[in-house]
């Protein structure tokens, strides 16, 4: 009775590692497409910026805000630019502070995963 009760709990503790492993890899994944994403907006807002430096500086710009355009000067823009390229520089340092974060606690859980089914195996052919 002893030896079923072990191996239920065995098999509960490998069902919460397995389901703890899933929302870990969903979790890269996201956090891996994010910083896809924001590598698109920084090579998308350098050609903006590279197109923007071709026009003379008196050329009327504008920027969407909402449903409206605003109009701005050459260097306002370029300075919002400059901003939006530093503020995902950033981000994408902090996602791949976490990427690498959930790819240590990938690790620790594999290792936990083959340790618990490596024991379990011991056990039952003991049995």
């Amino acid at each position: 009775m002893t030896t079923t009760s072990r191996e239920e709990e065995a098999q509960k503790m490998l069902g919460q590692l397995q389901m703890k492993m899933i929302d870990i890899q969903t979790s890269l994944k996201k956090s891996t497409g994010q910083i896809e994403g924001l590598k698109r907006e920084i090579q998308r807002s350098k050609l903006t910026d590279k197109e923007i430096n071709t026009l003379k500086p008196e050329t009327p710009m504008f920027s969407p805000v909402g449903r409206m355009f605003v109009l701005h000067s050459k260097a306002e823009i370029r300075e919002q630019i400059e901003n939006k390229i530093k503020t995902c520089e950033d981000d994408i340092k902090k996602q791949e502070t976490t990427k690498t974060f959930l790819e240590k606690q990938m690790r620790d859980c594999e290792t936990q995963f083959k340790e618990r089914l490596g024991g379990t195996g011991g056990k039952k052919s003991r049995s």
